[in-house]
């Protein structure tokens, strides 16, 4: 099929009149019956049509297959948002809010008698503590639904031989990491840095004047951040120099926002293992095997 005939036919197939499709499109109905009779919409309304009918673009085209996959349309449904009208604040919080709900599906989804998506409970501050949980022996994943405490954790288990054993091997970084976070002048220092903006940097002495830390600790404790817990890869805190009127360089310090998030996913995670959940909205549990063997633990260190 051309064009204008998967477009007739999907239409009618939706029982959608060419006004309906015309109105979501902004266009007259006019439009669409030349659409259909051979001519073409432009560019930017080919997604639109191919989101509204849940198929790819090429199968609009008759280039491809009935309908776009599950992860096509996600990616159909999420990048629809962006075109919507409004500020970008509020196109962020449709994404995330878009996100959280097929978050929730997921969820859902793993019982083999779930046909019907429901939305997930709201639970509010002074509520008991709830979760959602998923134990496979092939993964696990953890959604927290207190308000203003959500977060979600999927693990999926290494298909190697060294399972989920591989996280109890060699922890001498992460135990040293989090040595450093269990210091309250550690964290009063970091918890200044994410309060600094996109570009906006802070100087010794003004974390020394803000925190109250004492600038041997800073300085010792930002050399671990920037130096030796990136390990050559990303750094969490940023580190620049800054040239002043006199001269002489001084280095200045701020959170880099791509990686800014796994810092608060850490203590979120920290916080619902030491305060768990008093229930479950729903849990899942099918695993028939231990998280780690014994056997494979004689190398942890």
């Amino acid at each position: 099929m051309n064009f204008g005939e998967s477009l007739q036919a999907l239409r009618k197939e939706c029982k959608v009149t060419q006004e309906q499709l015309a109105n979501y499109l902004g266009v007259s109905a006019q439009a669409v019956s030349k659409w259909e009779n051979g001519s073409f919409p432009e560019g930017d309304l080919i997604p639109k049509i191919a989101d509204y009918f849940k198929v790819s673009i090429d199968y609009l085209y008759g280039r491809e297959g009935r309908r776009a996959t599950t992860e096509q349309q996600i990616v159909n449904e999420l990048s629809a948002i962006w075109r919507e009208g409004g500020t970008q604040r509020e196109l962020q919080k449709k994404f995330m809010d878009k996100v959280h709900r097929l978050l929730w599906g997921l969820q859902i989804g793993s019982w083999k008698t779930s046909c019907d998506y429901y939305e997930r409970p709201v639970n509010e501050t002074a509520d008991v503590r709830m979760s959602s949980a998923i134990t496979f022996d092939e993964g696990f994943s953890y959604m927290r639904l207190d308000k203003n405490k959500e977060c979600y954790l999927f693990l999926r288990k290494p298909e190697e031989d060294l399972g989920f054993e591989r996280w109890f091997r060699d922890t001498t970084d992460v135990r040293k990491f989090f040595g450093m976070m269990a210091d309250q002048d550690n964290l009063r220092v970091i918890g200044f840095l994410y309060t600094l903006g996109i570009g906006e940097l802070a100087t010794l002495s003004t974390i020394e004047k803000v925190t109250c830390v004492a600038k041997e600790k800073i300085v010792a404790f930002l050399d671990y951040m920037t130096r030796e817990l990136s390990q050559d890869g990303e750094h969490v805190v940023m580190e620049v120099q800054l040239v002043g009127n006199d001269g002489e360089n001084q280095k200045a310090y701020g959170v880099n926002m791509a990686l800014g998030g796994l810092f608060v996913g850490i203590f979120a995670l920290a916080d619902s293992y030491v305060h768990p959940p008093q229930g479950y909205t729903m849990q899942n549990t099918c695993k028939e095997h231990s998280w780690a063997d014994r056997s494979k633990l004689t190398e942890c260190r």
